[in-house]
């Protein structure tokens, strides 16, 4: 039997590899980091809520609808924010500030949201979960089992849309080189929209899907931004794949590795559990800029030196 911490880090695990994915595939395709990318989490998170807690919706059936959702925040940013300011000559230090700045925005109109269903509805909108609105399956909520295959059917799909269908492979090309994508033929301002939808609906159905079984809440993705960006970084922020290694990484990390210490050090240890995804952007950074996929390049310095010294023992 599965302990409750460990259905919560297989979901959350699940939850942060899509995140990460689509953060890494915003700045293959854009250059600049979009700090706003966890805010489409809580939007998700917001409608799931809505629907569920006061309309009496089934979970799930919100999840397309939250992708959807997602979806059109994303184009309608990058078609009223982002594209104005490219357009205008503007660098990725004024688009990731831009984008910080919208995060904000997006986090105080969800403040007001919570409060306004606080005082109509009187329900919490801090710290609550939707796990009472799921169902069994041989002993285990269905979320344990629809998290993995929602995580896996998402990765692999996406994986077969930039490598066999044709548009996801102008979106790839797009990312390695708009200059040259242009020449071709690629109606780039289509594969930017693309890529700003495929990234906002991956992310609000994240953040629909949290609440079934981890403590949410509506406006909360300071601390996910945190361990999105820290699985990113891990992964290597130009590399998709990397972003699956590097997110599950840091859920494990995150979940797990607090547990060890409460039960080394105590109970005061488990307030530092925030820390980890800034400890892992410091060591990163310091060990590695380009993460775990530039880590395991077989050109690194270390792997060389590990070269050469079993090249020595096999003599």
């Amino acid at each position: 039997m599965l302990s409750p911490v460990a259905v919560g880090a297989i979901i959350y695990a699940c939850m942060l590899i899509i995140l990460c994915v689509g953060f890494s595939l915003t700045h293959m395709m854009e250059k600049f980091p979009n700090f706003a990318h966890a805010n489409y989490a809580s939007i998700g998170t917001m409608f799931a809520y809505t629907f569920v807690r006061l309309w009496g919706y089934n979970p799930y059936l919100t999840w397309p609808f939250a992708f959807l959702l997602g979806g059109v925040l994303g184009v309608a940013l990058y078609l009223l924010v982002i594209r104005p300011l490219q357009m205008a000559g503007s660098g990725g230090v004024v688009l990731a500030f831009a984008m910080f700045a919208l995060s904000q925005v997006i986090a105080a109109v969800l403040g007001i949201y919570s409060y306004w269903v606080l005082m109509t509805y009187r329900f919490r909108t801090g710290g609550f979960m939707l796990k009472s609105y799921d169902l069994q399956l041989m002993g285990y909520p269905c979320i344990l089992f629809a998290a993995p295959l929602l995580c896996v059917g998402l990765v692999v799909s996406l994986h077969l849309f930039l490598t066999r269908v044709k548009f996801g492979i102008a979106i790839r090309a797009t990312a390695e080189d708009p200059e040259l994508s242009v020449s071709l033929g690629v109606n780039i301002f289509r594969v930017h929209l693309a890529s700003w939808f495929l990234t906002g609906g991956m992310s609000a159905l994240a953040g629909a899907v949290l609440p079934l079984w981890l403590p949410t809440s509506i406006g909360g993705s300071d601390e996910l931004l945190m361990s999105v960006i820290a699985g990113s970084i891990l992964g290597g922020l130009d590399n998709i794949y990397g972003a699956i290694l590097g997110g599950l990484t840091v859920a494990l990390a995150k979940k797990v590795l607090p547990g060890m210490l409460i039960r080394a050090f105590g109970v005061w240890i488990g307030g530092y559990e925030p820390m980890v995804p800034i400890l892992v952007i410091v060591i990163v950074l310091l060990l590695e800029p380009k993460g775990l996929t530039g880590f395991l390049h077989r050109e690194h310095p270390l792997l060389r030196r590990a070269w050469r010294r079993l090249g020595g023992l096999r003599a």
